[in-house]
């Protein structure tokens, strides 16, 4: 016996509605608020575990003695270093925290800290909206993100200064102190493979750390101007005054402006910090080169180190824009190079006067537009 066509097209049509209805209500149960629950934009101990599982550091830590025994090996060589800055800054490093030497967990425990206080005013916000299926999974899938990240760089950075920018409103009471970094095992590692001498070495890194904290700790507007436009990025977009959101109608009739500002002040970022990256790196060269021996070998390991990444480093760094940053080492220290030869230290050292003199992206790239600029 035949079957009727129009009872198969309705069985049909009714399974459809059904796996439709089906898949509406999971949809719906998926975005649901969860009102009982409210979550923080980070699991921070997530984090901090993919990240420590992605190190490379296996056995304990240093004991408390050899670490404390370490850092005032630092302390000491930075006061031989410190007063030779002036060759090039001009002006005296007056004041300038304590090295610390960490190992890779310590490297990471420094900057979740970091990354804690930078995020506080999101968090904060953060913590008002309800948790949903959705927003768990995306949660999930950002604190593997930061994680891999942090255990990528715990196994390449060498040296850091934090200068805890105590930015934003909500960070004002931060108790902490600004810190100057070396990571202890990532030196010892490219001591070895590139076969350097390791005093030479750790000297030429905290050059470059102390010229940070020359930046900062001598020009108080860096860090309050990097505070304003960090706010900017974070918060503007989504809120009113920094702590009531914005309804998602206006969020989306704010967005093309909203787009325009935030693509200028990342592009005012990179230009800050490739000024900030390649100027320490051209008074470690300028400095380095003068008082200490080794540094031509040292530039061609750090070179070769460059080369070596694996094919996985590469891509992370290129899909998480690691790449960029590194490349703001270059590009700033060409720019700083360029306006030294050409009109002398001085005229470079105006860059520390005001923000108004930091150079655009383009005359980052361009030096001679800031130069026709500025002068």
């Amino acid at each position: 016996m035949s079957r009727d066509p129009r009872i198969d097209l309705l069985r049909r049509s009714m399974a459809v509605a059904a796996l439709g209805a089906g898949a509406a209500l999971s949809l719906r149960a998926f975005l649901r608020p969860n009102a009982a629950e409210a979550r923080r934009l980070l699991d921070w101990e997530v984090v901090r575990a993919v990240a420590s599982e992605r190190s490379a550091e296996r056995g304990p830590s240093p004991p408390a003695k050899r670490i404390l025994e370490l850092g005032n090996a630092y302390d000491a060589m930075a006061a031989e270093l410190a007063p030779l800055l002036v060759e090039v800054t001009e002006f005296p490093l007056e004041t300038y925290p304590r090295f610390l030497a960490l190992d890779r967990r310590g490297f990471i425990d420094a900057n979740i800290a970091m990354l804690q206080r930078l995020l506080a005013p999101v968090e904060k916000l953060r913590e008002t909206l309800p948790e949903s299926a959705a927003t768990a999974l995306g949660r999930r899938v950002l604190d593997r993100y930061v994680g891999e990240l942090l255990g990528l760089m715990s196994r390449r950075v060498l040296g850091q200064y934090d200068p805890v920018l105590t930015l934003l409103p909500s960070m004002a009471a931060t108790p902490a102190g600004s810190a100057l970094y070396l990571v202890e095992p990532n030196i010892a590692s490219f001591e070895r493979s590139q076969h350097v001498p390791g005093d030479s070495l750790r000297r030429w890194l905290i050059l470059h750390e102390l010229t940070h904290a020359w930046q900062f700790e001598q020009h108080r507007w860096l860090g309050e101007h990097l505070a304003t436009t960090l706010r900017t990025l974070m918060l503007e977009s989504v809120t009113q005054d920094g702590s009531s959101l914005l309804p998602s109608r206006e969020v989306l009739r704010r967005l093309p402006d909203t787009v325009r500002k935030q693509v200028h002040g990342v592009r005012h970022m990179q230009a800050v910090m490739s000024v900030l990256e390649g100027y320490s790196n051209f008074v470690m060269q300028r400095v380095g080169r003068r008082h200490l021996s080794d540094v031509e070998q040292l530039e061609a390991a750090m070179h070769r180190r460059r080369e070596q990444r694996t094919l996985i480093e590469r891509l992370v760094l290129a899909v998480t824009g690691l790449e960029l940053k590194m490349r703001q080492y270059e590009i700033g220290e060409r720019f700083c190079t360029a306006v030294a030869d050409k009109a002398g230290i001085s005229t470079l050292n105006r860059v520390w006067e005001s923000v108004e003199l930091m150079p655009s992206l383009d005359e980052v790239r361009h030096p001679h537009r800031w130069l026709a600029r500025t002068n």
